[in-house]
């Protein structure tokens, strides 16, 4: 099989899995709680079993990453998986969630597929051919001065008081913000122009990689996430419009 119509199987499987986690989410879910603000879903288990026993079929020689089945290791690249991202919203039947999908050859985020059921936002990344919304290409653009939003995420994996650090300095350089509890979904909602830019002190890998590759390939500027194995170990996560690159670019809360 070509590799064009591996990945248009697997494009129809993260919409299918999005139709699941759905229909299961009418049924009625079993919640389990992994930590603070934390939950799992069987959906979230569900979504990640199609898609990682899909994605040996298609892609044997591949390792797989995935929120709540680990690591498996491949010969070739890595297929970084968040079942659902944003499983409080989720649960809570808003529609600020996604499944996100990443792909990583040697340190390189290689594609990136980000899909939000119940906006019918399907975003993909291709390194060095673009990104699109709904098969739309993306092109980042500067926002008007006076006029940024960003959002930002907090991870208890980091003291409360570097979120509100990094509140008060978007404060005091007048640059408004929004947190919707998704990350992957904020990042690929920086590629549509949504919102101007995401920073959050701590990301894991299968919430950020598919974003960052969507706006890098928008135009957009992104940090180097994968550094000081980032792959597993996660890293702080801020990509932006080149107007606000500078802002946060060396900054860490």
């Amino acid at each position: 099989m070509k590799a064009a119509q591996k990945l248009q199987q697997l494009e129809e499987a993260i919409r299918l899995a999005g139709a699941k986690a759905q229909q299961l989410r009418q049924q009625g879910l079993s919640v389990d709680v992994k930590g603070k603000s934390d939950f799992v879903t069987q959906s979230d288990l569900a979504v990640e079993t199609d898609l990682k026993h899909l994605l040996s079929q298609l892609f044997p020689e591949d390792g797989f990453l995935g929120e709540e089945g680990g690591m498996t290791e491949g010969v070739s690249g890595i297929w970084v998986i968040d079942p659902i991202d944003g499983t409080t919203n989720y649960k809570q039947g808003m529609d600020y969630w996604c499944i996100s999908v990443a792909y990583v050859v040697e340190n390189t985020i290689e594609l990136g597929y980000i899909y939000a059921p119940d906006r019918n936002e399907f975003f993909m990344a291709r390194k060095g051919q673009g990104s699109w919304l709904n098969g739309k290409l993306l092109q980042i653009q500067n926002e008007p001065e006076g006029q940024s939003i960003i959002g930002v995420g907090h991870s208890n994996r980091k003291p409360l008081q570097s979120y509100l650090n990094l509140l008060t300095l978007l404060d005091e350089k007048g640059i408004d913000h929004r947190r919707f509890g998704a990350g992957a979904l904020m990042l690929a909602h920086v590629s549509s122009g949504l919102v101007h830019g995401y920073y959050e002190s701590h990301l894991n890998s299968w919430d950020a990689l598919a974003g960052l590759l969507l706006i890098e390939e928008a135009g957009g500027a992104v940090c180097n996430f994968l550094a000081n194995d980032g792959l597993t170990k996660g890293n702080t996560a801020w990509a932006s419009t080149q107007h606000l690159w500078p802002v946060l670019a060396d900054s860490t809360f």
